[in-house]
Order: structure tokens, then C-alpha cells, then sequence
């Protein structure tokens, strides 16, 4: 259930641009590939989900369009709620930007994980 363009998203809006930092994400990808290829092997299948691929694509093809949206809005709420909690202090709209980014925050959490688990 791993889509590298949105782990790259992640990266891509929360992870300071160092070449340490940066390149934990591609290294995790990069393992997430050579998994794959180990299962494959072990499994002499040309797919991971062995018996199970045709409904795992197909979960995912249903899954993809309502999901991956949700997880690029989060992506931007927890920059969001990054810039607003590294102030000292809030003016009361801030707070109250902050509250309303923390309950969409949850929202897209519940979101992501009712996707996941509908999906297969």
C-alpha cells in the first residue's frame, strides 16, 4: 500500500533539506524496491501479492483517487501546523487557524486510515 510520488510529497514538504535527511527517504524507497524484489525471488512470482495481485490492483485503483488526495492535504497541514508551532506566540486568529488545522489534521488522519483499511 506504498505509493512512492506520495512519500516523496512527504519529503518534499516536511523533511529540511539536508543530504542526511533526504536521502533517509530515498533509502527507504530504495529498501521498499529491493523488498519486493526478495519477496518476488523467494515467491518465484513476477507479482508480490502472489495470488492476491489482481485484487490488490484493484484496490488500489479504487483506493488511489479518493486517498492520495486527502494525503497531500496532509502533507500541507502538518507544514502548516509546523509554522504556526514554531512561533513563540499566537495572535488569536492564529490560535484559532491552529485549532481548525489540528481538527482537519485529525480528519485527514481518519480519512487515510478508513481508506487503507476499506482497501485490502
Amino acid at each position: 500500500k506504498t505509493d512512492f510520488s506520495i512519500s516523496e510529497n512527504y519529503d518534499v514538504q516536511l523533511v529540511d533539506k539536508t543530504d542526511e535527511l533526504m536521502g533517509l527517504g530515498r533509502e527507504v524507497r530504495e529498501k521498499l524496491v529491493r523488498t519486493r524484489q526478495a519477496v518476488q525471488a523467494v515467491t518465484q512470482s513476477k507479482d508480490v501479492g502472489g495470488s492476491h495481485f489482481a485484487f490488490l490492483l484493484a484496490s488500489s485503483t479504487i483506493r488511489h483517487p479518493y486517498v492520495d488526495p486527502i494525503n497531500v492535504v496532509q502533507a500541507e497541514l502538518l507544514k502548516r501546523l509546523r509554522t504556526i508551532n514554531q512561533k513563540k506566540s499566537l495572535t488569536i486568529a492564529e490560535k484559532e487557524e491552529k485549532e481548525v488545522l489540528q481538527d482537519a489534521l485529525t480528519v485527514s488522519i481518519s480519512g487515510v486510515a478508513q481508506g487503507m483499511r476499506n482497501s485490502g
